[in-house]
């Protein structure tokens, strides 16, 4: 597992004010959808790499149009495009034992996530960012902590950015929870 980022640029305000600039909206129309996939790994050697897709790039593949699915994490109007940039946790000790980790906090940062983090801070240090929004998760924020130092603007840890709750199978082998799942499933549908 690497620690990487996924940048997304998209008019946001289409749907989130009836009170934008008519001017702004038509001249963002027409700006198309970038989204970029930076990758990293936690050796020095390798350099990260970024990967820019297609213009145009369809993200939810047309199941969604946004309109009604945003939350105001900031009580603020949106009157402009905002980039968005997504950073996955650094390798955690459940990700290197090959255990299922879901909403459990027993899962911590290993040293090569730790390393991982500070790697993706760095190639993040020079661009500005609004805000900071983490899982109150023990390896998600830990590694939120490590990207945002230095920063003024306060980390938020909010509940619903946590993993989905996987009950029974957390701390799990991977191949064992994969094989109670399937058990699980085939009792379900003799009932």
């Amino acid at each position: 597992m690497a620690c990487g980022a996924l940048s997304l640029t998209i008019p946001l305000w289409s749907h989130l004010t009836s009170k934008f600039d008519s001017k702004r909206e038509r001249a963002f129309k027409h700006q198309p959808t970038t989204l970029g996939i930076a990758c990293s790994n936690s050796s020095p050697d390798l350099p990260a790499t970024t990967e820019k897709l297609q213009n145009d790039a369809s993200v939810t593949g047309g199941a969604y149009d946004f309109g009604r699915a945003t939350k105001s994490l900031t009580q603020k109007l949106i009157s402009y495009p905002k980039k968005v940039t997504l950073v996955r946790h650094g390798l955690s000790s459940w990700n290197d034992e090959g255990r299922v980790q879901g909403s459990s906090n027993l899962s911590v940062l290993t040293e090569a996530g730790v390393r991982q983090a500070e790697r993706c801070r760095k190639a993040l240090r020079n661009i500005y960012f609004d805000q900071c929004f983490s899982s109150p998760i023990c390896r998600a924020k830990s590694t939120a902590e490590i990207l945002w130092q230095g920063r003024d603007e306060p980390l938020a840890f909010i509940d619903s950015l946590k993993e989905a709750h996987l009950f029974f199978l957390e701390g799990m082998k991977n191949g064992l929870s994969l094989v109670y799942f399937y058990l699980l499933k085939k009792l379900i549908q003799t009932l």
